[in-house]
């Protein structure tokens, strides 16, 4: 005759109260045989089913006696609809449903792996959001910067509202809620990542969406469930190297190693299926193989996590890193059942918390170090640019200061009247030779007329009377410098700006010397101010806006956009900010203003490159997750020994 079960002995098995298992007969969530009123046995094939081990016996408890159920006249519990969709696999632990909660005891559930790790995975994602993450375009920084806030707090909300359902019978109401709200959040953002370019992540949350809304309609168990979201993406991400190269992250990755990008993910496809193969096989029936391609599995997620930190792609990299550490648990919870006393369920609880809390300090870590070294970096920045402020007035006062000592010399006047071409070329080169921050000397009579240029070159336009630093000059009788625009010289189009000196012969107005400023030299000076090995650089506009320095000469003469912080410098305010800057980039923006030349110059740096740890950091930050690691496969297995040695107690 087939064994059955006492009601009592099946709740000291599942570790559940007696009124819990009445309760589950009751909704025909466990089949059972009634042999009369209020009485009920449990087949072992039923028994077997829920705990997932129909080719090995029921251990139970020692006083425990196997009851026939020939000679009850009883009829067997059928099914409802539901059971149809009954819970398949491991690690499922059934939740009941209160129809008096008040008379009931509230039990504490057993561990649910696959809602640990969605709810862990949801709660890092969310926390690692308040770190700098580089995953804007120009376009994007915007809406990203309103959404932000609210996604952080739905990830946050719904991951710890997901743990609270797992672990509090009571709440398991609210796990569907909670499943289905992470489930449309996944969609919407893999939507937005794939519209963007990131098809990789797309991929990456996109599988997660669909596996949390398939798990809500067939429970796999957890075991199952984790595996299967871990072998989509296994084959989701090599598929996306190969279909879609221009994804930003494998391009970077192919720029680093040197691999095409087709090798790479036909290595990593290969390579995937090889190891999925070896993992469901291994479940299957073989632990070794399953721990063995799970290790490996699990290794491929970590040093993925440490590429995306080394991107500064904190949220994934913290999100991956919540996949390798389940992936490495799954082995050591496969054997664990649902046979657990209180005391190993709230261990395994704390042991999740513990891991949960660790994830949230090491999100907090990189957090506080990415704005120290910002704060660092901030007093650096105003430093370097008070620096490169004094090294411009300077360059400027030298070209000032050499065409003023030369107006003030009456041959060098003289000749301008004559006009004596051969005086002034001998001044002239006097002039540029001492000046290095000099590339044009041009000489202009008292109407604006062209007489002679240093070094040699053609005039492509007679007359330059209609310049603004021609009529600045004439009319103030100062020095004047211009803003900058395209010169017509030589037909090179070079943007340039002037530095204009009046001639005065006995106080009349003969004409003006005026010294285009070499840019590329202003250029260089500031170079050497700024750190280019960790992606500094200056931008100088003048009063209208317009650049006349930049690292990227296509910019020069380009107009700032209206949005950034020059605009505020050319108003006199000083300061830093973090924002888009022109090249599309996320960094960080000093500004000050030159009075003196009625200029801003800005010190600008990716902020990848600013908040970027180093590789000592990174790997402090991973071998704690590894050492966490470590702990909780430690904890499971102590479990997993003392319920299979016989220590099992009551609930």
């Amino acid at each position: 005759m087939p064994k059955t079960y006492t009601v009592k002995e099946v709740a000291d098995i599942l570790g559940f109260s007696t009124n819990s298992i009445y309760a589950f007969l009751k909704e025909k969530r466990i089949r059972g045989v009634r042999i009369g009123k209020g009485r009920f046995r449990i087949p072992e094939e039923e028994l077997s089913r829920i705990l997932h081990l129909s080719k090995k016996p029921v251990g139970v408890p020692v006083a425990a006696a196997p009851v026939a159920s020939a000679e009850a006249s009883a009829t067997s519990v059928i099914g409802s609809s539901v059971d149809a969709l009954s819970p398949t696999g491991d690690a499922v632990f059934i939740e009941p449903k209160y129809s008096d909660a008040g008379k009931m005891r509230g039990d504490l559930l057993a561990p649910n792996i696959f809602d640990w790790f969605i709810g862990l995975g949801a709660l890092v994602a969310g926390v690692a959001l308040f770190l700098f993450n580089t995953t804007f375009t120009a376009e994007e920084f915007p809406r990203m910067t309103l959404m932000y806030p609210v996604i952080r707090i739905v990830l946050i909300a719904c991951g710890f509202g997901v743990i609270m359902s797992c672990v509090f019978p009571k709440a398991g109401g609210w796990r569907r809620v909670f499943h289905l709200t992470l489930s449309v959040l996944g969609f919407i953002n893999a939507f937005g990542l794939i519209k963007s370019g990131d098809i990789e992540g797309g991929a990456l949350y996109g599988a997660m969406a669909v596996m949390i809304l398939l798990e809500n309609f067939v429970r796999f168990g957890g075991i199952v469930a984790i595996g299967l979201y871990v072998s989509l993406i296994a084959i989701l991400v090599p598929a996306v190297i190969l279909f879609f190269p221009i994804d930003s992250h494998v391009s970077a990755l192919s720029a680093v190693t040197g691999v095409p990008a087709l090798i790479i993910g036909i290595v990593s496809l290969v390579v995937s299926i090889a190891l999925l193969i070896l993992f469901w096989l291994g479940y299957a029936g073989n632990r070794k193989l399953f721990l063995l391609a799970a290790w490996l599995l699990s290794i491929g997620d970590v040093a993925v996590a440490l590429w995306y930190a080394h991107l500064q792609y904190w949220s994934r990299s913290f999100f991956i890193l919540v996949v390798g550490m389940f992936t490495a648990l799954l082995p050591y919870w496969w054997p664990l059942q649902q046979q657990l006393a209180r005391r190993y369920k709230l261990l395994l609880h704390g042991l999740f918390v513990v891991i949960s809390a660790v994830f949230v300090l090491a999100v907090l870590v990189v957090y506080l170090l990415q704005q120290s070294i910002w704060a660092v970096r901030e007093r650096e920045a105003m430093n370097k640019l008070h620096v490169a402020h004094t090294r411009l007035t300077n360059a400027t006062s030298s070209i000032q200061g050499s065409l003023e000592v030369a107006s003030s010399n009456i041959d060098f006047v003289k000749s301008m009247s004559k006009p004596d071409i051969a005086t002034l070329n001998k001044y002239s080169k006097i002039i540029y030779e001492s000046n290095p921050n000099i590339r044009r000397l041009v000489f202009l009579d008292e109407y604006g007329q062209g007489i002679a240029l240093y070094p040699y070159g053609t005039f492509d336009e007679p007359n330059f009377s209609y310049r603004d630093y021609f009529q600045q000059t004439k009319n103030t009788g100062k020095s004047y410098i211009s803003d900058v625009f395209q010169a017509k010289s030589d037909q090179s189009g070079r943007f340039v700006v002037v530095i204009a000196t009046p001639l005065l012969d006995a106080g009349a107005f003969t004409g003006v010397v005026t010294a285009s400023m070499d840019l590329e030299r202003i250029g260089f000076l500031l170079s050497q101010v700024a750190a280019g090995g960790q992606g500094e650089y200056f931008v100088v506009v003048d009063a209208r806006g317009v650049i006349l320095s930049h690292p990227n000469e296509k910019l020069i003469g380009s107009v700032v956009p209206s949005s950034d912080p020059l605009h505020r410098a050319l108003k006199g305010e000083e300061g830093i900010v973090k924002g888009m800057m022109i090249e599309g980039m996320l960094g960080m923006m000093g500004y000050v203003y030159i009075p003196e030349l009625r200029w801003a110059i800005s010190l600008r740096a990716p902020a990848a490159k600013i908040v970027g740890l180093s590789s000592e950091e990174i790997w402090i930050v991973f071998g704690v997750v590894c050492v966490l690691i470590g702990a909780g496969i430690t904890v499971i297995s102590y479990i997993r020994s003392r319920a299979y040695a016989g220590k099992e107690g009551g609930p």
